[in-house]
Order: C-alpha cells, then sequence, then structure tokens
C-alpha cells in the first residue's frame, strides 16, 4: 500500500455523471448500428429511452445512426441517443413530435438541425432537451451523490464541474441541492463549479443576487462557463479552415464574436473568471480576442480566465495565451477516441499541431488536467498514461501522437493534483489541504502499463477516510 496526493479533476460534469449512472442507458461499448438496435429492443418498463455514448467511429458502419434505423426498435417510447461528446443526439420520431419539431421548424442560432435524419447539434439540443420530463429536487440530489462516491472511489477529491447545464432546471435549483447535500454531509469532495449561464440575463441574474465567487462548504461559485463550439469528432468544433474529411463544413460557432466578448467582459467587469469550452483554432482565436478585449477595458490583472480543451491551439495562440496569462483545462484522456480520426480531421499538417498539451507547459501555461467525464473515463490513471505515452489504449496499434508533446510522470501528477487549485484561487492552500489516497502499488516505480492499472484502495480529506475498497 503506498500513499500519494489525490486528484484535481480541473473540468467535468459531476450532475452529467450521476445522471449517466441512474437514469442514461450506457452506449460506450457498442461496436455497431445493428448492436445498438439490438440492444435497444431489450429495453422495457421506460417511458423515455434515453443513452449516452455512441461514438460513430467505433461503429462498424463508421456513420451516424439515425432516425431511420430506430425505426427497427419496436418499443414505442421516445427516443434520445447522445454521442459520447453530449454535442450531437439522434432521435426517433416519436420524440421529435413530442418536441414538435416539423419541417417549418426554424434554425437555432448556434446549432443544427436536420429532420429527416432526426439528427441534432450544439444549440439546437436544447430542442429535445426542454421536452424531456424535469427531474425532482431528489432526483437532482441522489444524481449528485452517486457521482461523489464514484469520484472517492477514483481518488478525486477536488473538481471543477459544470453542472447548471446538464438538466433543463432553474440554477437555483442546483445551487440548493448542492448546499442541502453539503449541511447533510452526503457530499465530501471539493467542487468549483464553473457557472454555464451562457445569456447577458442569465449571467446578470446570477450577479444581481450575489452567488459571485460565494462559497458553502466544500462548493464554491467559480468561473463563468460557455460553451463556445462543438468537438472534433462531431466535426462541430469551429475551425479557421474547412475539415479535411468535410471540405463544406468548418464547424458551429455557437456565439458570434459580439455577443462572446459581452458575455467574457460581463463577468469579468463583476470580478468573476471565465473558463470557456474551445476545441477548434477558430473558436481558440475568438475566446483569445474576447479576453484581451476584455483585460483592456477593466484592467483586471490578477484574472485566472482559462481556456476548456484547447485541442487544436496552434503554437502562435499558446504563445497569446501565456502573455495574457490565459490558463488551459486539457484532457489528455481525450487521444483515446481522438487519435483514429485527427488526421481524417484536419489533415496531416494540421494534425501535427494539435493536442499541444507538453508545449502548452513548458512555454509557461498554466496547464491543468481534467477528465470531461462522462465524455471521457474519469479514471485519473488511464488520463496519465495517455499523457505520458501519447497513444490511445482503445487503439494502441496507432502508436505514438507527436512524440514531443509526452509528459514526465512528476509533471503530469503536478497538472492533475497542484496546479488545479490555481483555478479556485487555492493554490496557497494547496499543501494544507490533507488530501490523499492509499493505492496498490508504487506509481514511481512501476511499469507504464502497471501505472494504467492502479486500483485506489483508500481515499482521504482532510484526513478523514472517506473511501475504503471492499
Amino acid at each position: 500500500m503506498y500513499k500519494v496526493r489525490s486528484f484535481n479533476d480541473s473540468h467535468m460534469h459531476l450532475l452529467g455523471i450521476g445522471l449517466n449512472n441512474i437514469e442514461y442507458i450506457d452506449l460506450s461499448k457498442v461496436k455497431s448500428i445493428k448492436d445498438l438496435i439490438e440492444l435497444l429492443n431489450g429495453i422495457s418498463n421506460k417511458e423515455y429511452i434515453i443513452a449516452r455514448g455512441w461514438n460513430q467511429n467505433q461503429f462498424e458502419e463508421k456513420r451516424v445512426p439515425t432516425k431511420e434505423d430506430l425505426k427497427e426498435v419496436t418499443i414505442d417510447v421516445p427516443i434520445v441517443l447522445i454521442r459520447s461528446c453530449g454535442h450531437i443526439l439522434v432521435c426517433n420520431e416519436k420524440m421529435m413530435d413530442i418536441s414538435n419539431i416539423t419541417k417549418d421548424t426554424k434554425q437555432v442560432e448556434g446549432g443544427t438541425f436536420d429532420i429527416s435524419y432526426g439528427i441534432f447539434s450544439e444549440n439546437s439540443l436544447e430542442l429535445i432537451y426542454s421536452c424531456i420530463p424535469k427531474p425532482n429536487k431528489t432526483d437532482i440530489k441522489s444524481y449528485l451523490t452517486s457521482a461523489n462516491k464514484e469520484l472517492l472511489s477514483n481518488g478525486i477529491t477536488s473538481i471543477g464541474s459544470d453542472d447548471f447545464s446538464t438538466l433543463n432546471v432553474d440554477y437555483e435549483l442546483v445551487i440548493k441541492c448542492y448546499k442541502e447535500l453539503y449541511e447533510e454531509d452526503k457530499i465530501q469532495i471539493r467542487v468549483l463549479e464553473q457557472v454555464n449561464l451562457p445569456s447577458i440575463e442569465l449571467l446578470q441574474d446570477f450577479i444581481d443576487k450575489g452567488y459571485v465567487n460565494k462559497k458553502y462548504k466544500g462548493f464554491k461559485m467559480g468561473p463563468l462557463k460557455l460553451l463556445a463550439d462543438g468537438s472534433l469528432g462531431a466535426r462541430t468544433a469551429y475551425l479557421n479552415k474547412p475539415y479535411s474529411d468535410d471540405l463544406e463544413n468548418i464547424g458551429i460557432k455557437v456565439f458570434d464574436q459580439e455577443k462572446l466578448d459581452e458575455l467574457v467582459y460581463l463577468a469579468d467587469s463583476n470580478n468573476m473568471d471565465v473558463a470557456i469550452h474551445a476545441i477548434g483554432d477558430g473558436t481558440i482565436d475568438m475566446v483569445i480576442d474576447a479576453i484581451w478585449k476584455s483585460m483592456n477595458r477593466t484592467n483586471r490583472t490578477h484574472h485566472r480566465h482559462s481556456i476548456i480543451h484547447s485541442q487544436l491551439a496552434t503554437k502562435k495562440q499558446i504563445k497569446r495565451m501565456k502573455e495574457l496569462n490565459i490558463a488551459a483545462q486539457v484532457q489528455p484522456i481525450f487521444l483515446n477516441s481522438d487519435m483514429s480520426i485527427v488526421e481524417d480531421r484536419l489533415g496531416k499538417k494540421r494534425s501535427k499541431e494539435s493536442y499541444l498539451f507538453n508545449t502548452m507547459y513548458k512555454e509557461g501555461v498554466h496547464v491543468s488536467f481534467g477528465t470531461d467525464c462522462p465524455v471521457e473515463t474519469l479514471n485519473p490513471f488511464r488520463n496519465l498514461y495517455s499523457a505520458i505515452t501519447r497513444t490511445s489504449i482503445k487503439n494502441p496499434e496507432l502508436g505514438v501522437f507527436l512524440e514531443n508533446e509526452k509528459f514526465t510522470l512528476d509533471d503530469a501528477l503536478k497538472c492533475y493534483t497542484e496546479n488545479p487549485y490555481y483555478l479556485s484561487y487555492d493554490e496557497h492552500n494547496y499543501k494544507e489541504f490533507n488530501d490523499y489516497i492509499i493505492v496498490d502499488r508504487d506509481i514511481h516505480k512501476c511499469t507504464i502499463e502497471e501505472l494504467k492499472d492502479t486500483v485506489v484502495l483508500e481515499t482521504y480529506i482532510d484526513g478523514k477516510l472517506e473511501y475504503k475498497r471492499k
């Protein structure tokens, strides 16, 4: 048994993890559309079928499922199937009927949908989600406590989490659930809420009610979280030049520059940082520009603004991030799924200037690791493995992706334990937090393959045992 520092996952969706655990059907292991239909036909006693985790790149058919495929499902209920990235879904005719989607329904700004295929992306997802029955407070609390237990079993004691966008409920209900759970000691992990309120009206409401930087025990209000583009796998990440495997497509820009500038400034001028999801290089340019403009107006130098994901940040953009002190919340585990598609999506030349996480670190950008779970596995040792080897666990035959971007174990651990506390202004308290885990092997002496399979035996927060493996 060996004692090591516990992990701080800088970006995930805690409420989403619990929702997946309790409500959603897991599609992550489905290898074909045929198997997908077979799995759905085996479901009974559900008024709605909601499932998540499919990835067309691992299907035999190598295509996105459609509403035509779903006609083969015999159970007569609304069906919603969410891609692993969470940026695209496909639904059946019944779900579209409930949502009042017809050929006359107008496209949504910052999203797309195709009624003939039943496929929705980005902001258009809300057309479907808004018609799914809302969970109540008891449901939400059960999702959060389920996820809390899963984190503890993985040796994670602090996180940055985007929860306000997970369910079609008022953000204050989510806050109330967190407050009650901490008072009841049913959540032990520390949560920095990445406040996803993507409109001036909602953000102003949050500010006016005094929530900025507010803290309730282990739950702290953090930066404004904005989802500014999509994902590489879904071809919705916004690029400066078209996708190499879809020359008519540059992805989806969720905000125009003026709206993004307005939101960033409103947060920044109220002493609130921003943490913006940006995967495509086009979106990264927009985010850097918005932060730069705001900083020039507010003269707020002691910020902790960050870009979440930053997958396609170029070396030139990385230098701008360093100059403006913009941190990067990155997910090495994304290589697990993306290595098989990155060259197809970007071409050989552009793919060599992507996922430059170690370059960011060496350039002096403040880098912290996360998993974006439930997009990828919560397991921190799998994430470390991806950072250190730059290989795919799913597709090891693909070899190493950009050798120079490999992290050392010590550097990777720093990005996964100490560095994320910078984002919550807790870097000076880091050593005072007596948070640690007991694992089944010496991670500094075992092989890299053994590291990947490390097991957490016990998890401690402030020196108190909160999890023990049975």
